[in-house]
């Protein structure tokens, strides 16, 4: 079991259900796996599958009022009760990360109340990096062994350095980044990771443009990523509700390192066309 940086007995038990996930994800990856399609042709692999049964298995046993949504099963034991905590679970964002076999997935578990978000872990098996959260007290990262270390965003200096993904490259963000006079940018998979990475200072902002982002893709990492210090919104400055039965974000997302390059963004956002939105109607 990993110990934790601060008590917490429900971070608790989710850290040891990710973890269990985590390592039947490793066995997969070093042994060989087939790819099948969903619908969308978006690819899925025998890992993807497991490893949302375990968790969903391991949150249910320990939390059996709670709701759970994953992205392999959908929305489970929903309760008509607004103040239900809902349990998100991402068993591999990354898949086709995960498939190139670069490294650059992650475990992400979080859970809302009344659409507010209380909790977030976010796992890279191969790394044996962990990010860890609950509302009001902090984000906290370790390696390995290592001891946990609070994240708190560095101070941003010099121009701003995209988080872009590698799988799904946005033009739109470095027509962005190009108006920011930015010249640089952070190539990554895995959505938690580009916000982990931000948090860490290697980039300062990250768009997707997608108009099927679901919550189970963002509700660790916004936790984790808000509890450092950074700003999560839609692309037109709205904030998540974390609504299991209304689990798509249908106006993109932009995470940025400071609120003063948020608002410049959202402003240049502003007069670029074809916002998700728009597309989406």
């Amino acid at each position: 079991m990993i110990p934790l940086p601060f008590p917490h007995p429900d971070l608790e038990v989710a850290v040891g259900a990710v973890l269990a996930a985590s390592q039947a994800i490793l066995a997969i990856y070093e042994q060989g796996f087939d790819v099948a399609f969903k619908p969308g042709q978006e690819p899925v692999t025998q890992a993807d599958r497991l490893a949302d049964r375990l968790l969903v298995e391991a949150l249910h046993a320990a939390f059996p009022g709670d709701a759970i949504l994953s992205e392999e099963q959908g929305l489970q034991h929903r309760q008509a009760q607004p103040e239900q905590r809902v349990w998100f679970i991402d068993p591999i964002d990354g898949t086709k990360e995960f498939i190139k076999r670069n490294g650059e997935f992650a475990i992400q578990v979080g859970a809302a109340r009344a659409g507010r978000l209380e909790l977030g872990i976010i796992c890279q098996p191969t790394a044996q990096r962990w990010w860890v959260g609950v509302h009001g007290h902090g984000c906290h990262t370790r390696q390995g062994d290592q001891a946990w270390q609070h994240v708190r965003l560095p101070a941003r200096q010099g121009p701003p350095i995209l988080a872009l993904s590698r799988s799904h490259p946005s033009a739109r963000a470095l027509q962005l980044a190009a108006r920011l006079g930015s010249k640089q940018q952070l190539a990554r998979g895995s959505v938690g990771l580009k916000l982990m990475a931000i948090a860490a200072g290697e980039a300062h902002f990250y768009l997707n443009d997608s108009n099927s982002t679901k919550a189970w893709d963002l509700a660790a990492p916004e936790l984790l990523f808000t509890e450092a210090g950074g700003m999560v919104t839609d692309q037109r400055g709205r904030p998540f509700v974390y609504d299991p039965a209304r689990p798509h974000h249908e106006a993109g997302l932009l995470a940025t390192a400071d609120g003063d390059l948020h608002r410049q963004i959202l402003d240049l956002l502003a007069s670029l066309p074809h916002t998700p939105a728009d597309r989406s109607a």
